[in-house]
């Protein structure tokens, strides 16, 4: 078996340095509505991460945590299986400082000694029962569901779903496949399968891909094809990896994703058994989601709407009870 890694990003926006520099560097270009708190503020949780990955996932080879240069006070930094990784560890100089997550993924494949195959997490997502390394890569490709479905203009976020399917379709590749046995594969779910039964006159007619279904999910990513696309499409990259901030322009690592559909270099599986994205909010009963058979749950905080710090007391009380003892990731 293949080794894979487990990337995860971390950031303490409390770090006055870190502070101090993202206020250096917010210009003109800065805009508020896609850099605002919401996509800084700390959980206080990430222990809890820690413990989901040794219990759920003790095969994997390598966790690199993506830092600015921040560590948990609480955290092993001596742990074998983990690799503490500086922006400037890997990220090419002329695009730093970054305090955007697209510039900062993007480049996750010159991560030193990473492994071919790698899953990246955000430290919202967290594993919630046992997985498989087939859960993830199998027979060498990244398992994903295929679901073609419009990108719908209902919200500011999906421009970055519209720039990601624009640079698909821009892509130059003879590998891209409008039709394969991957798009009514049963493995994908009876609902996947049918929207893409529904979509196919749809493609047909337009010979372009108009978008797919995003997971929220863990992202399984293989350094193959970061190099790949970078060499398909360097100025997107370039753009992408030289923003400061989150912007409207930029692909995301998404986009890696949906370059893996559109080539069938894939292997599906049905992500709504799979995994979930679960918004905060008092409507949330975490305790039960957290008892449920779902592998991944991705706690989304990203709603202005929500009393933040009762729901964060909420969560992590919940994310306490299950994962109460501690890791030989922690001190």
């Amino acid at each position: 078996m293949e080794k894979i890694d487990f990337v995860v990003t971390y950031l303490d926006s409390t770090d006055k340095e870190w502070q101090k520099e993202r206020a250096c560097h917010s210009g003109e270009d800065f805009d508020e509505s896609l850099n605002n708190e919401a996509r800084y503020r700390n959980m206080d949780n990430f222990q809890y991460w820690f413990r989901a990955v040794e219990k759920y996932a003790p095969w994997v080879n390598k966790i690199h945590l993506v830092t600015y240069g921040h560590i948990p006070e609480w955290l092993n930094v001596n742990h074998p299986k983990l690799n503490i990784v500086k922006h400037e560890d890997f990220i090419p100089g002329e695009y730093l400082p970054t305090f955007a997550t697209q510039a900062i993924e993007l480049n996750f494949d010159r991560i030193p000694e990473i492994s071919e195959q790698f899953v990246n997490f955000n430290d919202d997502l967290f594993l919630n029962s046992p997985t498989r390394p087939e859960d993830f890569f199998y027979k060498g490709f990244p398992v994903l569901q295929m679901m073609h479905t419009p990108i719908l203009a209902s919200e500011a976020f999906n421009v970055a779903l519209f720039n990601n399917m624009l640079a698909v379709n821009e892509a130059k590749s003879p590998k891209k496949r409008l039709i394969t046995w991957r798009n009514f594969s049963l493995r994908n779910g009876f609902f996947a399968v049918a929207a893409n039964l529904l979509m196919l006159p749809v493609l047909l007619f337009f010979h372009k891909f108009i978008g797919f279904r995003p997971d929220h999910l863990t992202q399984p990513f293989t350094k193959t094809i970061y190099r790949e696309t970078r060499e398909l499409l360097p100025e997107r990259y370039k753009f992408a990896s030289k923003s400061k901030f989150r912007n409207s322009e930029t692909i995301t690592s998404w986009f890696l994703l949906d370059y893996l559909r559109a080539t069938a270099e894939f292997y599906p599986h049905n992500s709504f058994k799979f995994g979930k994205m679960v918004p905060m909010g008092l409507d949330q009963d975490y305790k039960k989601l957290l008892a449920s058979q779902m592998k991944v749950l991705c706690f989304n905080d990203g709603g202005t709407e929500i009393d933040f710090e009762s729901e964060k007391v909420r969560l992590n009380k919940a994310l306490n009870e299950k994962f109460s003892k501690k890791s030989e990731f922690e001190k």
